[in-house]
């Protein structure tokens, strides 16, 4: 990738299902990008997602994994984003009847509609004709917007919710373990839902907890691999409180672990307890060097030797 610094106004870029958007391309580092684009600021949409980078230059977002790159690119105000030459900026009544005019399926969903069989969204915040297209998104191959949202009940042998939770480093926390099989979680956990992926989907496969206040995500097996703590009044390792209540923050958990004797390793909105499994992120980076930010989730897996490496805080 070269340098590339065009003004909205100059912009015009064609979307490539399954390839990318204009200069942006699917797979791309987080590294490239930063290159490729500038100055920008990271944060989390939710407290176990990946980070999302937010451009100054060419107005995008763009979310990164660690494995496979870049797999989701958000324009808003997509003027001069087009799809098969249809302009995808302007008022959706517009928008719709070019696309139609020039042979593009366009499916409704819940915040707006969906062409090239998920891989491209248009959304709105409005249902009336004369609304404007509000942002556009592409998704790489895997990551297309199918499959549909599930609600289950609580498990047969789940308990009253948890206020506070106690993390087994390597092994789980609660009475959640890593390794269980989802049927086994569900059975033990309160009711919750899940995305329901179409085949050949590559988004983690995960339940959300509601009551439990937990997101637990299945490798392959439908094995829990990763547990997130996403709010309790505590979430205790050693009797230190990983997760406390704002005014205090990550600078002060930092503080209490190393004096624990804690080996600690820093990441990009986050710290990891060395070889333990369990990482501590905040929604964002610190902007200043005193990286006091509230504690947004605790995360639990396996321990590794190398699970410094993912500069997100999460695989």
């Amino acid at each position: 990738m070269t340098a590339y610094d065009p003004g909205v106004s100059e912009r015009s870029w064609e979307i490539e299902p399954g390839c990318g958007v204009g200069p942006l391309r699917f797979g791309a580092s987080r590294a490239e990008l930063h290159a490729l684009l500038g100055s920008h600021r990271a944060f989390r949409r939710s407290p176990a997602s990946d980070l999302t980078d937010q451009y100054e230059t060419g107005m995008v977002m763009l979310t990164c994994s660690d494995d496979e790159g870049l797999h989701l690119i958000e324009i808003p105000d997509p003027d001069g984003v087009h799809y098969f030459g249809v302009q995808l900026g302007g008022t959706v009544m517009t928008v719709l009847s070019d696309l139609r005019a020039a042979g593009i399926e366009v499916t409704a969903d819940d915040s707006g509609w969906l062409l090239a069989d998920g891989a491209v969204g248009l959304y709105t915040s409005s249902s009336e004709q004369d609304a404007q297209v509000e942002v556009v998104t592409a998704v790489g191959p895997g990551h297309e917007m199918r499959g549909q949202i599930v609600f289950f009940e609580a498990g047969a042998d789940a308990m009253p919710t948890m206020s506070s939770y106690v993390v087994t480093p390597g092994a789980g926390v609660g009475p959640v373990m890593l390794g269980q099989h989802r049927d086994e979680v569900r059975r033990r956990l309160n009711g919750g839902l899940c995305w329901q992926h179409a085949a050949g989907s590559r988004e983690p496969v995960e339940d959300s907890f509601r009551d439990d206040r937990l997101v637990v995500r299945y490798g392959p097996g439908l094995l829990a691999d990763r547990i997130f703590v996403t709010k309790a009044d505590a979430v205790l390792l050693n009797g230190i409180n990983l997760m406390p209540a704002y005014p205090l923050t990550i600078e002060d958990v930092r503080q209490l672990l190393a004096q624990a004797g804690h080996p600690l390793i820093e990441l990009e909105a986050a710290i990891e307890i060395a070889d333990a499994g369990v990482q501590i992120l905040t929604m964002r980076p610190s902007p200043s060097s005193d990286g006091r930010l509230p504690v947004a989730c605790v995360a639990i897996s396996a321990r590794t030797a190398s699970s410094g490496a993912s500069q997100a805080g999460l695989w």
